[in-house]
């Protein structure tokens, strides 16, 4: 049905446009043709349920109801002659004619006005989701320089850290050796190698989030990189009871260095299986996102593990910060330099349901360079 026509049968419009069209029409047959003044006011009190059904149904509403009182006043204007609308001829005639001008106007005008109050709304919403991607993209520019800026102030700490550290082990090395075997001071040694070693792999985290390597933009299906990352972590998984889903998504190829892309998903993916409860579930799926700043497509990431704290949202990516106590922090920092380095970008939500969601986006409409 038209939604013209449903307005008119709500019973709101029962009570506001069709009593009074009875009441007026008793009012109209009722009133002794003595009293020219109340045919006169009768016939005028038509236009109110007019307009109120132009508001109620549009146009169409207006005419169907403009109709229906022309149906109801013609008897008594022109047909009855004891109980005849005295009012002059023309007068009569011009009236029944604005009935149905009232009618189409007002629900064209009604109808114009509520196309235009949707469309403002529509612009509105469209407003405030460009302006969320504006701040998204601003918050991602911000986060950009900051850890541009660490970036190069870690490089240069690293650099000076590096040549005492290779020195260290080159020393702690011969000191070992000069120990005799089995003594106390040859497992001083073996230790102090051994935190050496443990300080040179921190230091190699430190200098690949300081400088990660440029990419080597090529076609890559993410869905194969989606396969990769599942073969790599379902040993893993299946020590944890925990299982690992990959749901048909999007058929998206970007142009992404895949070595790099797999090191970026493979470390979320392996962040999810330790959040993911005993018996839980981790899901790696293919997404496609069209925003004001392109169109993107992104690997999704999902456990059923806790949510991320409320007050580390903002900062997960920041290097040195971390939700576990063995952790460095420096996991999700290298992959957001990763992404940045191929003009994508990481994001992470809490799902109101349960459960977490990190997602790596990659733009689809130019290859990766280094920013």
């Amino acid at each position: 049905m038209d939604p013209g026509l449903r307005g008119l049968l709500r019973s709101r419009s029962w009570l506001l446009i069709w009593l009074p069209v009875m009441g007026i029409a008793i009012l109209h047959y009722a009133t002794p043709m003595s009293l020219d003044w109340v045919h006169g006011v009768a016939r005028r009190l038509y236009y109110l349920p007019i307009v109120g059904a132009a508001f109620a149904g549009g146009r169409l509403g207006g005419l169907v109801a403009a109709a229906v009182i022309l149906v109801i006043y013609t008897p008594h204007a022109w047909l009855l002659p004891h109980a005849m609308d005295p009012g002059g001829t023309a007068e009569k005639a011009l009236e029944m004619a604005l009935y149905v001008v009232v009618g189409g106007v007002s629900g064209a005008l009604v109808e114009r006005e509520r196309r235009e109050q949707r469309r403002q709304a529509k612009l509105a919403a469209d407003l405030a989701r460009s302006l969320e991607e504006t701040r998204a993209i601003e918050a991602q520019l911000i986060r950009a320089g900051r850890l541009g800026a660490l970036g190069q102030l870690t490089a240069g700490l690293a650099h000076e850290i590096r040549n005492p550290l290779h020195a260290m082990r080159g020393t702690a090395e011969i000191l070992a050796d000069a120990a005799p075997e089995g003594s106390g001071e040859r497992g001083m040694g073996a230790a102090l190698l051994q935190e050496i070693d443990r300080l040179s792999a921190l230091l190699k985290r430190f200098l690949d989030f300081a400088r990660p390597a440029p990419p080597e933009a090529m076609p890559t299906p993410l869905q194969d990189i989606v396969d990769r990352v599942a073969g790599l972590v379902s040993a893993q998984a299946g020590r944890q009871g925990v299982s690992v889903e990959t749901p048909a998504g999007e058929d998206v190829v970007a142009a992404a260095d895949p070595e790099q892309i797999v090191q970026v998903v493979l470390g979320i993916a392996l962040n999810a299986l330790q959040s993911a409860p005993a018996g839980g579930r981790v899901s790696l799926s293919v997404v496609r996102r069209a925003s004001a700043a392109g169109t993107f497509g992104g690997v999704r990431v999902f456990n059923d593990g806790p949510h991320v704290p409320e007050d580390m949202l903002e900062t997960i990516f920041d290097p040195f910060v971390t939700t576990r106590e063995d952790g460095t922090g420096l996991g999700l920092a290298v992959a957001w330099r990763i992404m940045d380095a191929h003009r994508g970008f990481v994001e992470v939500e809490n799902l109101p349901g349960g459960g977490v969601v990190f997602s790596a986006f990659l733009p689809l409409q130019s290859a990766p360079t280094q920013s």
